[in-house]
């Protein structure tokens, strides 16, 4: 675990299949409990896996929490959303599918 470096986390939708979203090595998480709040695990996970790429599975409600975090408007697709989780805050990162 490399203490100051940022995850990189691709939140995916739930029943996606994850080894496509986040490429080889990616480690796998299990889908967030619907009643948990998605922020604090987000970042829970992001703290767990510094320097790793995670693929996270999330429902739509969700994603839609993540977006109003960070003040940004939900794109219409259902395509993978990557985070980057670090000390310096929560950031989008261009996904390539």
């Amino acid at each position: 675990m490399a203490l100051h470096c940022a995850a990189a986390l691709v939140l995916v939708p739930v029943g996606t299949a994850p080894d496509d979203a986040a490429g080889p090595g990616a480690v796998l998480a299990g889908s967030l409990d619907p009643d948990v709040e998605v922020i604090e695990a987000l970042q829970a996970l992001a703290d767990l896996h510094r320097g790793e790429r995670v693929v996270v599975p999330v429902s739509a409600e969700q994603l839609a929490a993540v977006f109003e975090h960070l003040g940004r408007a939900q794109p219409p697709t259902a395509r993978p959303v990557g985070l980057e989780i670090g000390d310096d805050g929560w950031a989008l990162l261009p996904t390539e599918h």
